[in-house]
């Protein structure tokens, strides 16, 4: 279980954008406190970034939409909510260092097959996690793919 800081964290920074006047910021934060919370009260040992990083996934299919439905205004809005959100999501690793991820925990795990591809998916998303950042699991995977197919 992650620690409390998150969920406090949140209340700090919306409680600071409520004394700033920054409406579209205290809206996020709240609804990102909403989700912690919701996630807490159905399971009190749930790990708060895992509702914050569902809160981003919603926001970034609702951007795709919005971008079919041909609504830039909206688009934006979304976009900024997101960087919002995104503040309390740990970094991803671009692609030079998650290729450079990969090929560490290759060289850990040995010999792979394509068999062993979630194995070996699992345990670069768990490096990655170590190190305090977070990766895609599709880009993971295609770059073990593209390894493992050499």
């Amino acid at each position: 279980m992650a620690s409390p800081a998150l969920k406090d964290n949140v209340q700090k920074q919306m409680v600071a954008a409520m004394k700033s006047g920054d409406k579209p910021r205290t809206q996020v934060l709240r609804m990102v406190l909403s989700e912690i919370k919701k996630v807490e009260a159905d399971k009190p040992d749930a790990d708060p970034q895992l509702a914050v990083a569902a809160y981003a996934k919603t926001l970034r299919k609702t951007i795709a939409e919005m971008e079919r439905l041909h609504q830039p205004e909206r688009v934006a809005v979304l976009q900024s909510e997101v960087a919002i959100v995104d503040e309390f999501l740990p970094k991803q690793l671009d692609d030079a260092a998650l290729g450079a991820l990969v090929e560490q925990t290759l060289a850990t795990l040995g010999p792979v097959t394509s068999k062993d591809l979630g194995r070996a998916t699992g345990a670069v998303m768990n490096a990655a996690t170590a190190a305090g950042a977070s990766a895609d699991a599709g880009k993971v995977r295609t770059l073990l793919e593209s390894k493992i197919h050499q």
